[in-house]
């Protein structure tokens, strides 16, 4: 009973998300299109920061060079003892140089040199990536980490869900994920990034001079740690690295009074129960479930009897479901398509929208992506179009824009019908409903971003050309409650696809309602290849 309360609420803020709004934040964590922007800009800040280097160097022997000067006529106003015979020139000389030189030095020593270099007017500085944009990157890390049940310490190390990357996290990156995850009270996990953390420090790893500035230093991420049932084995832990560290060793001795002198301590945030986010990312988008015994006798067919067409170039056919009904269709996007698709979209998508229970458009935790309507076809669009009627049988003029959609850092949607309507209104006052979903993937994907149905336990993941179509409304044109699906988390790269949505109005003669899913034979759309 849980999973459809949770279910028919997500309904109602996920189905539509047809508004376009330009969300003048980047939020760069969703998408991986603008990490190039990125790159540009470091490259922009450190040619700044090497000019800023550059004036302080100058400035430094400008100072050396008055220095220099004053001390010389210094020394010189030092050899004559005798103040009687210092004439009103010297005197007035010693006068403004006391007042005028030293308020021109302290005013050059007060000028911030750092705006001389690095100034950004105000549309600029958006660009730059902010809080939000961190907080973006750390949930997804996390919501990454619980759906594939990855250790804290292997992915600090580039272990990813078995595979094993070159890249590694700093101390500092542990530090942050770890104080991300206190702040929602995720104390245990939480626990496992600061291990993680000083695990890191431990390593034979190169430091730069940035990570040795900022730090945190290792009895830094002990203290943090000094908050559960072990703090003060955490604490003696610090103090036996850091000895001299007097302010730890005043916390420690500072937390031996109070628990000595309270009975009790004032409890701690309870963890937050993560039961519903099981359901929202489900524990099977690995794959690696068991997959129930009835589709085990599923198979390929190639499909000529839905257009005339495909007499002579039948399209593969693959079937992953017949209830509900869920196919993989094959070789149905060319790579000059996909490439088309991707390049012309990437100026112009911005944070996928969804429409909450009070019908606002709204940027959501629960979709973690970039996307663009394209409501101009082009050239791709166009032969997707007619390869796609004529794939499904059903008529496409009835249908949504495409969508063009990139998931960046462990790019998520959470468990969703791509619905509107409830049964019960489904029939009244003729409106429109997505009767059938299609994604095309544009590219593979190599680790994670898989499409999972969780009611039955069907995993797909990206392969480039392929296109996945399954039907929202079943043959009475209700809902199927078994194409709940998820956008499972992309672990390592780029997730690339397009959606379309066929509306249920205008397949009247393609796909009408049936009384028995048997007489699904005598339909001219897809289900007619049934065997």
């Amino acid at each position: 009973m849980q999973i459809f309360k949770l279910v028919y609420v997500i309904i109602s803020c996920v189905s539509l998300s047809m508004g376009q709004v330009e969300d003048k934040e980047p939020r760069f964590a969703r998408s991986v299109v603008n990490m190039d922007n990125l790159l540009n800009m470091e490259d922009d800040l450190v040619t700044h920061l090497e000019g800023f280097t550059e004036k302080l160097s100058q400035n430094a022997k400008t100072i050396r060079w008055g220095i220099q000067q004053m001390k010389e006529q210094l020394e010189k106003n030092k050899m004559d003892k005798s103040l009687e015979s210092w004439d009103p020139l010297r005197s007035f000389s010693i006068i403004r140089h006391l007042q005028a030189d030293w308020l021109m030095w302290k005013q050059y020593l007060q000028t911030p040199v750092i705006l001389d270099r690095l100034i950004y007017n105000k549309s600029e500085n958006l660009k730059m990536p902010q809080e939000l944009d961190m907080l973006d990157a750390a949930e997804a890390i996390r919501r990454m980490q619980a759906t594939y049940g990855m250790l804290s310490n292997d992915i600090a190390k580039g272990f990813l869900d078995g595979v094993q990357y070159n890249s590694t996290l700093a101390p500092i990156d542990c530090f942050a994920m770890a104080q991300h995850l206190m702040n929602q009270s995720r104390w245990t996990i939480a626990e496992q990034w600061i291990l993680a953390g000083i695990a890191a420090q431990d390593g034979k790893g190169p430091r730069t001079e940035m990570m040795l500035l900022r730090g945190p230093s290792k009895s830094e991420l002990y203290r943090t740690l000094g908050n559960a049932e072990g703090a003060l084995q955490a604490y003696r832990a610090a103090l036996k690295h850091s000895p001299y560290d007097t302010e730890i060793f005043q916390e420690y001795q500072k937390l031996k009074r109070k628990l000595l002198t309270l009975s009790s301590s004032k409890p701690i945030g309870e963890e937050p129960n993560d039961e519903d986010e099981e359901m929202e990312l489900p524990p099977c988008c690995s794959g690696h479930c068991k997959v129930p015994r009835q589709l085990k006798r599923l198979y390929c067919v190639y499909n000529g009897a839905t257009a005339p067409f495909l007499r002579l170039a039948p399209i593969k056919t693959e079937f992953l479901s017949t209830d509900p009904f869920v196919i993989l269709l094959h070789d149905m996007v060319s790579p000059a398509e996909a490439a088309l698709l991707r390049s012309s979209s990437k100026n112009m998508i911005f944070p996928s929208e969804t429409v909450n229970a009070a019908n606002e458009f709204e940027v959501g935790k629960f979709r973690t992506s970039k996307s663009v309507w394209l409501y101009d076809g082009n050239e791709a669009t166009l032969r997707l179009t007619q390869r796609l009627g004529e794939a499904t049988g059903l008529d496409i003029r009835h249908s949504e824009p495409f969508q063009v959609i990139n998931y960046g850092i462990g790019g998520v949607f959470e468990s969703h019908f791509d619905t509107s309507l409830e049964d019960e209104n489904r029939f009244v006052g003729g409106y429109i409903d997505r009767l059938a979903t299609t994604l095309f993937y544009l590219n593979d994907v190599p680790q994670g971003g898989a499409t999972h149905f969780p009611v039955i336990n069907i995993t797909v993941f990206p392969k480039f050309g392929t296109a996945l179509f399954w039907y929202n409304l079943d043959t009475r044109g209700l809902l199927q409650v078994p194409t709940l699906h998820t956008g499972c988390p992309v672990i390592v790269g780029s997730k690339w696809v397009v959606s379309k949505w066929i509306d249920d109005k205008g397949q009247e003669f393609r796909r009408p309602c049936l009384r028995s899913r048997l007489d699904t034979k005598n339909l001219p759309s897809i289900e007619k290849i049934i065997i």
